[in-house]
C-alpha cells in the first residue's frame, strides 16, 4: 500500500510497467469535469472509474480487495477515510466475483491503519491490500474520485 499526492507520482512509476499511464492519465486530465463512468486508458489493461458520492458511517462500509488489478485510488474532491489492512488479518472472505475482480470481507480482526485522503492524494492497494472505503472523516463529505485499474 503507498500513500502519496500526485506531485510525488515519480517515486512509484518504476512499480509497474503501466503505472506511467496511469499517472499521465491522470495529470493529463480535466478531472473535474469528467462525469461518472468508465475511461479506457489501454484497453482492459489500465482504466479509470469515475465516482462520486456521500461519504459514510465507517459500518455501512465493506472491505474488499482484489486478485487481477491494483488499484490506484486518487481524490479529486472531497474528503474520506480509507481503512487498510492486511488480507490475512481480514475475515468473512466471500467467493471471488471475477467480473467485478472482488472479494468482499465481513471485518478486520486488527484496527489496521486508517488514511485521510484529500483533493490531490492518492492510494495504491495491491491484491494484498484489503481496503474499506468511502469513510467519512468526522461530517459527511462529497467526493469525487477515480480508481485506476491497472491489470497485475
Amino acid at each position: 500500500m503507498i500513500v502519496a499526492t500526485l506531485e510525488q507520482e515519480e517515486r512509484y512509476r518504476h512499480i509497474h510497467p503501466q503505472f506511467m499511464q496511469a499517472f499521465l492519465f491522470l495529470q493529463q486530465t480535466s478531472q473535474a469535469e469528467l462525469a461518472e463512468g468508465k475511461y479506457e486508458i489501454d484497453g482492459q489493461q489500465v482504466y479509470a472509474l469515475v465516482q462520486e458520492y456521500d461519504t459514510k458511517p465507517e459500518a455501512e462500509c465493506g472491505w474488499e480487495s482484489h486478485r487481477e488489478y491494483i488499484d490506484i485510488q486518487y481524490i479529486v474532491s472531497g474528503r474520506e477515510q480509507i481503512n487498510y489492512a492486511p488480507l490475512n488479518q481480514l475475515t468473512g472472505g466471500s467467493d471471488y466475483v471475477a467480473d467485478k475482480d472482488k472479494i468482499n470481507y465481513e471485518s478486520s480482526v486488527s484496527p489496521g491503519s486508517s488514511l485521510q485522503l484529500g483533493a490531490g492524494q492518492f492510494a495504491v492497494f495491491f491484491p494484498e491490500d484489503g481496503h474499506q472505503a468511502c469513510i467519512r472523516s468526522g461530517q459527511t463529505e462529497h467526493v469525487k474520485k477515480m480508481v485506476i485499474k491497472v491489470k497485475i
